[in-house]
């Protein structure tokens, strides 16, 4: 409307016109710019993400082929009590990132440091603290672990929570900067490393230490390297330690976000300790109960889980921008942003719906050699919407500032899942674990699209989502049951490949049919020469106008 009204009152050759035009054509220009970089962005995280996890996966295939469901389960229970302990640590690194994203909006270097600084003091003495305590107290822990043999697997890690403290405010200086390379670039880094020790020394390469507890010496060793890598990254890069500074607003932010992650590793760990016990109390052996428990936390769990990674990559993405738009009062920009990210969440969790519900025994069969891994998968597979959108929504409340929130509403799904993990094992089993965290991660997503909405406005494109999900679910029954008309005739290889192959490409043409998402136009932003050439376009375009 505007360009009509300059043209009718200026005409179309005036200098006004044409200055117009040129405003216009560098309008579009930058907000291609600005796409093109979240998709850099988006697809550096992401490539060094997918490879981290692919390497983890096959990881985790090694480790239930050579080890065995039960040493899986070991393991998985003496990290969960570990990831208990470092949420006392890990909250001032999260609240760095956004403080040092604030910081850069407007060049602040020196505080940028002094705030880092105070993070890697805080986190340092917090983590020496609990690990005298532990190593002080170590012959009283044997009531934190449902088996009394992953105490000494939990002793041999320990030391990471210091290397692991240290290792998160560093990236975090990185992430709130971003510069996703060496924020990505690490944790693939710390994760080649870990398998490498782990294959030498669970694998029976070194024979004083074997199994399970292999794996955590594996894991000590490589988080410390890592942390020396990192830290010789964030002085090659500009970074330097300072006089502190910043702690009352670090701790102000932190004390709330720590609790969060407590509770989330609390729940984990009672999880770990209850549900084992009540499946012993139901009639299975320890053993078995173990083993079951190995199933679901260390097979199914992570390859639910492997999508959501894309889901985070966006988050971590998105954090700083969000951060450095609020605090420039942007908040129109920011509604876009979250509800994309919606979206984009919606979206893959209804991609590996559809592939998990009906191929998920055979997936786990052909991973794991565990054909009950599989079937727990497939049966839930469900749990991905609900797990998506808390994903990609808690980042976004803690982006704005909303840790008491976030605290709030991890407290009240925790909450939920007491009744689940307690009395529903003697009656449905091992899938008590997966209600219970089906239940959570519904609560939360609820809860915290509702918190948005009352900070940013209204943001959620209702419509899409229901148009996805009332094809999706449609699509991934009929594939359930080709799966097994398929299945009668070829093996579960061909079986996933051209169900994989099918159900995708019908949900792809939905998407793009329906307008839901422009799966070309992505594709075409994260090509490297997307950028180069529409900014070439663009300067084309200027020069013709000029003349």
């Amino acid at each position: 409307m505007s360009g009509v009204f300059i043209i009718s009152r200026y005409g179309q050759n005036s200098a006004i016109l044409r200055a117009y035009k040129v405003f216009l054509c560098a309008l579009r220009q930058h907000k291609v710019l600005a796409m093109n970089k979240t998709a850099k962005s988006f697809g550096i995280v992401t490539s060094f993400a997918v490879l981290t996890r692919a390497i983890s996966f096959i990881f985790k295939i090694w480790m239930s082929r050579a080890l065995g469901a039960e040493t899986v389960g070991l393991y998985q229970i003496a990290m969960s009590v570990m990831m208990m302990l470092f949420t006392l640590t890990s909250g001032a690194p999260t609240v760095l990132s956004r403080k040092i994203a604030e910081a850069s909006s407007t060049g602040d270097v020196k505080r940028q440091n002094a705030l880092t600084t105070a993070s890697l003091l805080l986190g340092l003495i917090i983590s020496l603290v609990l690990c005298g305590l532990m190593f002080g107290l170590h012959s009283q822990l044997g009531f934190l672990f449902s088996d009394e043999r992953c105490l000494p697997i939990f002793l041999i890690m320990l030391p990471t929570l210091i290397t692991s403290t240290l290792y998160a405010s560093f990236r975090s200086w990185f992430w709130g900067r971003k510069n996703f390379l060496a924020f990505s670039s690490t944790e693939l880094l710390d994760e080649i490393v870990k398998i490498i020790l782990s294959v030498v020394f669970a694998g029976g390469l070194v024979t004083f230490i074997s199994g399970a507890q292999g794996i955590a010496l594996a894991m000590t060793i490589s988080d410390a390297l890592c942390v020396i890598v990192l830290a010789l990254l964030f002085f090659i890069s500009g970074g330097r330690l300072a006089k502190p500074k910043g702690y009352k607003e670090i701790i102000t932010r932190t004390v709330p976000l720590s609790a969060t992650r407590i509770i989330t590793s609390l729940a984990a760990s009672l999880t770990a300790i209850i549900i084992p016990q009540m499946l012993v109390k139901s009639g299975m052996s320890v053993s078995a109960a173990t083993a079951e428990y190995g199933r679901v936390a260390g097979m199914a769990l992570p390859l639910i889980m492997a999508p959501i990674m894309l889901v985070s990559s966006l988050s971590v993405v998105l954090i700083p921008d969000i951060a450095e738009l609020r605090a420039k009062g942007d908040m129109q920009k920011v509604r876009k942003k979250i509800s994309n990210a919606m979206t984009f969440a919606v979206l893959i969790a209804s991609v590996f719906f559809v592939i998990y519900l009906p191929l998920g025994r055979q997936i786990g069969t052909m991973f794991f050699g565990d054909e009950h891994a599989g079937t727990l998968v497939s049966n839930c597979s469900v749990m991905l919407f609900p797990i998506a959108i808390s994903q990609v929504t808690s980042p976004m409340l803690n982006s704005l500032g909303k840790e008491k929130n976030t605290f709030v509403i991890s407290l009240v799904g925790a909450l939920v899942t007491l009744p689940c993990i307690f009395f529903l094992p003697q009656v449905a089993g091992i899938y008590s674990m997966a209600i219970a965290s089906g239940l959570c991660f519904t609560v939360m997503s609820i809860l915290n699209v509702i918190v948005l909405k009352k900070e940013v406005g209204h943001f959620a494109d209702v419509k899409k989502f229901a148009k996805t999900l009332g094809f999706a679910i449609p699509l991934a029954v009929l594939g359930l049951f080709s799966s097994r008309l398929l299945g009668r005739v070829t093996s579960d290889l061909v079986t996933t490949i051209v169900l994989a192959v099918f159900l995708c490409f019908f949900l792809f043409i939905f998407i793009s049919a329906f307008d839901i998402a422009d799966i070309t136009g992505y594709i075409r932003l994260l090509r490297p020469t997307a950028a180069a050439s529409k900014s070439k376009r663009g300067n084309k375009r200027r020069k013709r106008l000029k003349t």
